[in-house]
């Protein structure tokens, strides 16, 4: 392996620690406000986009042709800072990971930098490779992983590539990357049929001790 691919939301930190509720809320509230819906019609048509398109800012710009400048300048600006800190075991555990590593999100840069400041990992990663740098087309889509590797100078087979989303995953193996999903707990024991193909952890934790046994393989 010559390169370590990370998704960022709640692969560097856990699931559901808050931070994705506060965005979504920032984002219902932009749809609503844009588009004239109220509060539940916008919550549902939030998550809607976000699953056929890979974020909901792609499925805005699809179906209804929004402009982007505006919904990233003001959904992804809340203050972090009480849900995130500084985390050494992850910064640790990111040390000790072989390979270059960068990030690749479907989060807007600003976002991305936000969090890992926060975290205080920024030094561990060569690249954060942000929405922006997709030409806002999002993962699963063929086209973001094929700009992440052209970006590194990585053939796939060469690149690792960890997601909490299964979706996600699954597209990178696609793609010919070597995928791992981070997975909810007790996973595992019985992955759902679209995990074939892409290796399961469950903490990020695991992701040494699976990259060394692929190394010796």
């Amino acid at each position: 392996m010559d390169v370590l691919l990370l998704d960022l939301d709640e692969t560097l930190y856990p699931r559901g620690n808050g931070v994705l509720a506060r965005t979504d809320a920032c984002i219902t509230a932009w749809v609503a406000a844009r588009l004239g819906l109220p509060h539940e019609e916008a919550t549902r048509l939030r998550e809607e986009l976000w699953r056929a398109h890979g974020t909901t800012l792609r499925g805005l710009i699809v179906r209804y042709g929004v402009e982007p400048d505006d919904y990233l300048e003001r959904v992804y600006r809340s203050d972090l800072s009480d849900l995130l800190r500084p985390d050494p075991a992850l910064r640790a555990l990111l040390e000790r990971l072989p390979g270059r590593k960068a990030v690749l999100t479907n989060a807007p840069r600003y976002h991305a930098r936000n969090v890992i400041e926060l975290l205080a990992i920024g030094d561990a990663f060569e690249d954060v490779i942000a929405l922006e740098d997709l030409a806002l087309v999002p993962k699963p889509a063929p086209e973001a992983y094929a700009r992440a590797l052209a970006r590194m100078g990585v053939a796939a087979e060469r690149c690792t590539f960890v997601d909490d989303t299964l979706a996600n995953a699954a597209a990178g193996a696609a793609a010919g990357l070597r995928s791992v999903w981070l997975a909810p707990a007790g996973t595992r024991s019985a992955p759902p049929a679209d995990a074939a193909g892409v290796a399961i952890i469950e903490t990020l934790a695991e992701l040494e001790r699976l990259l060394a046994e692929r190394s010796v393989r």
